[in-house]
């Protein structure tokens, strides 16, 4: 009999992808992972816990009566422990949703409390004008819009990671942490897994950007202590472009009475007249040279090596 798996196909990479009629809320890959290391860890944590159990309890009770003490403890703790490490897959996918799920629970038990409380036309008010005030007071409206952004941002980048940033052999993505406004956009903080670097995610910044309607992604390192944990800014806009007011301008004196420089006259033509003849004399003719040895400068010519008769024996 085959073995039934929660999710599709490996090669379906996508975390909400879909094939046939089957939807992958988590893949298969990371689903056996995820058991195998809560398996592991049940039988350590269950030998680690049961032995510090036993011999806790063998100071109170017999020895006969620690062992089931110390078996007990170690598994209702190894349990828990690898419970939570099977369904951590699916925490992490509510942690996905998570600003969606609380804000949607804040929308329903606010109305649900409010028409317990009092009769429907006030509650249907107190929305109204709470939505009025969100999108007509210019500060809270760009407030709700940046929020709403950052919202958006997150899963962003989780498609981008589940489409194109390598994963580990298990499919073990980049941890997506919260994201905050910044005056030029949104920053998120991204924990790295094992496999990936920070050069390996500014290769895809270009990518990234085009994912999620920005106009540049930079990275940065959240830590100096710790490589895994970044910063990625997504910028949506330029800060620096716009003019700022400064209080200086207002501590600069009024009364400062205004220096008159005198102007200096520019010439508007040139006047041949005052420009100085220069002499047109040749000048004086150069030394003729003949080939071989030079001209003498007191015109009498130089005596060669064989004009001295001392010299002929060389």
């Amino acid at each position: 009999m085959s073995k039934r798996t929660f999710g599709t196909h490996n090669h379906n990479r996508g975390g909400t992808g879909r094939r046939g009629s089957s939807v992958t809320v988590v893949q298969a890959n990371v689903q056996y992972s995820y058991l195998r290391t809560a398996k592991i860890t049940f039988y350590v944590v269950l030998a680690v816990v049961g032995i510090f159990a036993a011999v806790i309890a063998a100071y109170y009770l017999p020895p006969l009566a620690a062992v089931p003490i110390g078996l007990v403890a170690g598994t209702l703790i190894g349990g828990l422990v690898a419970s939570i490490i099977a369904i951590w897959p699916v925490l992490r996918a509510i942690w996905w949703w998570l600003p969606e799920i609380a804000l949607l629970v804040l929308l329903i038990g606010g109305w649900v409390y409010l028409q317990g409380q009092t009769n429907p036309l006030i509650t249907g008010a107190a929305y109204a004008s709470v939505i009025a005030g969100c999108g007509l007071v210019p500060a809270s409206r760009r407030y709700v819009i940046a929020l709403l952004w950052c919202l958006i941002v997150r899963h962003r980048l989780r498609t981008c990671f589940t489409s194109f940033l390598p994963t580990d052999r298990h499919g073990h993505l980049p941890f997506i942490g919260l994201a905050k406004p910044i005056p030029v956009g949104e920053r998120v903080l991204v924990w790295l897994r094992p496999g990936l670097s920070l050069d390996q995610v500014e290769s895809q910044l270009g990518r990234i950007a085009v994912a999620c309607w920005a106009a540049s992604v930079t990275v940065t390192k959240a830590r100096t202590t710790n490589s895994a944990a970044i910063y990625l800014d997504i910028k949506r806009r330029d800060v620096l472009g716009g003019l700022v007011g400064s209080p200086l301008t207002e501590d600069l004196p009024t009364d400062v009475p205004a220096i008159t420089r005198p102007i200096a006259t520019v010439p508007a033509q040139l006047d041949l007249a005052d420009v100085p003849d220069t002499d047109d004399a040749e000048p004086a003719e150069r030394p003729a040279r003949k080939a071989g040895r030079p001209q003498a400068v007191g015109g009498t010519p130089a005596k060669t090596a064989t004009d001295n008769p001392d010299l002929d024996w060389i």
